[in-house]
């Protein structure tokens, strides 16, 4: 269908009108020669083609316009295929432009004398008249199309906002609602009558969306028996605000992509921790059977043993597995804004805040699981805050004041001597023994004999398919090595070490060379005898305590069944 044909009815009206007042038979015929609109009956009515080379046609592939007297005397004429039955006395044709193309013309045509008499008497003002309608004919196709693409765009705007997930609501400055989509009418039971904000949220959310000049978010918020997540975007024309968005999120749904998100990330099981050495296995056994409790878990470790791995392990076989589970390092979070990590904060709490606020650690995960690694170095101050939270359980945002119910499992990691940070009043003891309930203590590598080599076997093979590389393994010297090495950063120095190993490894298997470029230190058989003899000690004194029970008096103990007292016991793990 040709554009013209869009607006056959306007043009029809159009025509009619001029023909009543100039007495002169007008035709408008599309790029196609088909009639659109015309004020002449019978076969040159609309619907009818115009002849084949035709004063239409000519003027249509040359984009100039005919005035002539006695058509069928014109050269312009003299191919038109109904020359001889032409009625015309005198014709006036001019294109029609759209743009740069031409889409039509339109024919002023005189059948008999007094019609030929005005076209010929009043030339100059019909051809002005027909050229400036060809104008206004332009106008109309322009904002025809204009109106066509904002239909489209709006039943395409409303087909997306329908299809989303979220209730949207779109408001006016005077907080009409102007409109809202299939979610948001599902969910809040949106009836036709409701008109404004006020009416269909409750006066604590209406209020609060407006103290924040609704700008930012709001929530959670129970609305309908469910609970959103309001934000809150102006609609900004030249700098003007028209209106505002309202997206409502499902709270309960954002949660379970958190937890489905970190499931998919950290799925790790105990199936996960690599070893057989005994003390591995004994670790193993009493954090499964803890993982089944409530009970809150404290891990004891040097850096690099896996403390976050073992946490990630006993909350995924724990009741609260399908809950979110969060890490936060105690010690790499500036000591001003630990309490805001933790507990979250209020708008305009503090400078850089976001403009809606934020949850905290607590609030994300207030039935799943928190890890607090590193908490010895957590701030005194906070030391007091957190005990608090935890014998309470519920928490207040920075710069608020209403009490938030939280209840999070907590498990905690360290590889500090929290025994003897208490004793100089370094950590709190009462904080301590809250979370202290059930200790754990990971053996440090190199207390684990050959379970560098299956850890380090373990990691090639992750590697080479990392790099597209098929190292068969280790040479001989290699392994001796890894045995003889005292990996002073644990099972993570192992993982750095074997990555670095892959990427310029050139032969079949990984040589002792290659290996020996990343170590710290070089191996036992270059370390001086007093160097030896401290390392074995502290390794005997910390399976010796581990062996205990890993408590202050197992320390006392511990020091009491290898004959040297307990300050010395600490002197040596300590150096």
């Amino acid at each position: 269908m040709s554009i013209l044909m869009n607006i056959n009815n306007e043009l029809q009206h159009i025509i009619e009108a001029m023909n009543a007042v100039t007495n002169v038979d007008i035709t408008i015929v599309d790029e196609k020669l088909q009639r659109i609109a015309s004020t002449v009956d019978k076969e040159y009515g609309i619907g009818a083609k115009a002849p084949i080379y035709s004063a239409f046609h000519k003027c249509i592939m040359t984009g100039e316009q005919y005035f002539l007297e006695n058509p069928k005397d014109s050269p312009i004429c003299f191919e038109c295929e109904n020359l001889e039955n032409c009625q015309e006395l005198v014709e006036l044709c001019i294109p029609i432009k759209f743009g740069n193309k031409i889409i039509g013309v339109i024919g002023m045509c005189a059948y008999d004398e007094k019609a030929k008499q005005n076209l010929l008497m009043n030339r100059e003002s019909f051809m002005n008249f027909e050229s400036q309608l060809g104008k206004i004919i332009s106008t109309i196709l322009s904002e025809k199309n204009f109106m066509r693409m904002l239909e489209y765009t709006s039943s395409e705007m409303m087909t997306l906002i329908n299809s989303l997930n979220e209730g949207i609501i779109i408001i006016n400055n005077d907080y009409d609602i102007i409109t809202t989509n299939n979610y948001a009418n599902e969910k809040l039971r949106i009836d036709t009558h409701i008109h404004d904000l006020w009416n269909l949220l409750s006066e604590k959310v209406y209020n609060n969306l407006s103290s924040m000049n609704f700008i930012g978010e709001v929530g959670p918020v129970n609305l309908n028996d469910t609970e959103f997540v309001i934000n809150a975007n102006p609609i900004m024309v030249k700098d003007e605000r028209e209106g505002t968005v309202l997206v409502l999120s499902d709270f309960n749904k954002m949660k379970e992509s958190v937890i489905e998100s970190n499931r998919k990330k950290d799925i790790i099981t105990f199936d996960d921790i690599v070893g057989e050495s005994e003390l591995l296995k004994l670790v193993r056994r009493e954090a499964i059977q803890v993982a089944e409790s409530e009970a809150s878990v404290l891990i004891f470790g040097e850096t690099g043993t896996g403390k976050e791995v073992f946490a990630r392990a006993i909350h995924n076989l724990s009741s609260r597995k399908n809950e979110v589970f969060m890490a936060i390092n105690c010690g790499a979070i500036p000591e001003n804004l630990i309490e805001s990590e933790l507990f979250g904060y209020e708008k305009g709490s503090f400078t850089g805040a976001n403009a809606s606020g934020n949850p905290g650690k607590f609030e994300i995960c207030k039935d799943g699981t928190l890890f607090l690694d590193e908490i010895g170095d957590l701030p005194f101050s906070m030391q007091v805050k957190l005990n608090r939270a935890l014998e309470e359980k519920e928490i207040i945002r920075v710069g608020g004041s209403t009490p938030i119910k939280v209840n999070p499992r907590i498990i905690s990691a360290t590889h500090k001597t929290l025994t003897s940070m208490v004793e100089k009043n370094l950590f709190r003891d009462d904080l301590y023994y809250r979370l202290n309930v059930v200790p754990i203590h990971l053996p440090p590598l190199r207390e684990r004999g050959y379970d560098v080599i299956i850890l380090s076997r373990y990691f090639l093979n992750r590697f080479n398919n990392v790099y597209k590389k098929e190292l068969k393994g280790f040479t001989p010297e290699a392994e001796k090595l890894l045995m003889r090495y005292n990996f002073p950063g644990n099972i993570r120095e192992l993982r750095n070490l074997i990555e670095y190993a892959v990427i310029f490894e050139a032969g079949s298997h990984i040589g002792a060379e290659n290996l020996k470029k990343k170590m710290r230190i070089h191996t036992s058989e270059n370390l001086k005898l007093s160097e030896m003899t401290r390392l074995y000690e502290k390794s005997v004194i910390s399976s010796k305590i581990h062996e205990l029970g890993g408590d202050l008096d197992s320390k006392k103990e511990a020091a009491r069944q290898l004959g040297i007292s307990i300050a010395t016991l600490y002197r040596k793990l300590d150096h």
